[in-house]
Order: C-alpha cells, then structure tokens, then sequence
C-alpha cells in the first residue's frame, strides 16, 4: 500500500503543493527583514537543487519512477541520499519566512513528511531492485535525510553541467517568482 500511495506522490508531486501556495499568499504579511532571511533561506535551497540536478540531469523532472534506471552518487548524492527533496524543504521554508506565515512552519515538515516519505520509500524500492548490491551499499553510508560530512566513496561517474542544472530548473525558477510575485501584489492588496 505504501508503494502505491509513493508512486501515486510520486507522480503528483509537482502539484502537491498548490493548496499551500494559495495559504502562503492569502496569509502573507511581509516584513522586510524576514523577506530577506526567506530569500537567503530559498536561495540556499534553489543552490541544493542547481547542484544536484547539475549531476542527475533531466531525470528529476520524470513522472514515473521507472524513468529513473541509473544511481546517481556523485555531487549532493554523495552527501545525502535526496538533496533534491531538502532543497524543495528549503524553497518551502523561505516561502513561509518571506510571506510571514509562522503557523505554516509548522505545517510544511508534516506536509513534507505526508508527502515525501511515501515517495522516498517507493523510490527506494524501485532502487534497490534496478541497482541491486550497488545500491544497498549506498543506503548504508549515505543518510536518506540530512547531510554527512564524508563524501560516499564509491561515486558514480556523473559529472556537474551548469547548462543542464539551469535548463532543468527553469520551471522551478518560473513557480518561484510567480509565488513571491503573488505574495507581494496580494499583501499589496490588502494594505490599500
């Protein structure tokens, strides 16, 4: 039953969050010193997420879990097994800090959680039976959440393209400035 609800994330996990969007923007009291602390917040996570899709490319972007055929251990992956997901935690967290919206602090890492742990589980599952051994000593050394200080040792391949991260990440990019578009022309609204 897990597998199918991660799988089923999985696939909608790029409208997942809509529903706290719509919260962050009509909540939103920005503050220009929090607006500041959210977007460094945010830049650090958008940074994670232009690292680690400069070493896995265009294969973040599937749809399907059986898209995925190749570990990824170099770069991030070194360090933690899903950089991408802590990225988008921190593009969320930067979110809530620019618009204001303490209370939902609270509620993006229980939505993350519900969301992403399913999906991490799946996803392991899909792994561990297209890599194998390989993979299993992956899971050993690497943290599935959280960053280790020691690079894993048996890196993969994959090499850091900055035109590949940037092309990926172009929506991510869109849906982030139309988010904080969308915070400050509605907090705009609601002070006149």
């Amino acid at each position: 039953m897990i597998k199918k609800i991660g799988t089923t994330l999985f696939t909608l996990r790029s409208y997942t969050p809509i529903p706290l969007i719509f919260l962050v923007v009509y909540f939103a009291q920005l503050s220009w010193i929090l607006s500041i602390v959210g977007v460094l917040v945010l830049l650090i996570g958008e940074l994670m997420r232009i690292w680690a899709v400069g070493y896995a490319g265009g294969r973040t972007r599937t749809r399907f879990m059986s898209d995925s055929q190749v570990l990824v251990t170099s770069g991030p992956y070194a360090y933690s097994r899903n950089p991408l997901y802590l990225g988008n935690f921190l593009i969320s967290a930067g979110i809530c800090i620019i618009a204001n919206v303490w209370w939902l602090m609270i509620v993006v890492p229980v939505a993350f959680f519900l969301q992403y742990l399913p999906i991490i589980l799946s996803e392991e599952n899909h792994l561990r039976q297209q890599c194998g051994e390989v993979y299993e000593d992956y899971l050993k050394v690497v943290p599935r959440l959280g960053f280790r200080f020691q690079a894993y040792g048996n890196r993969s391949d994959h090499y850091f393209s900055l035109s590949r991260a940037l092309r990926s990440e172009r929506r991510t990019f869109v849906a982030i400035l139309l988010v904080i578009v969308l915070i400050s022309g509605f907090s705009q609204l609601k002070t006149t």
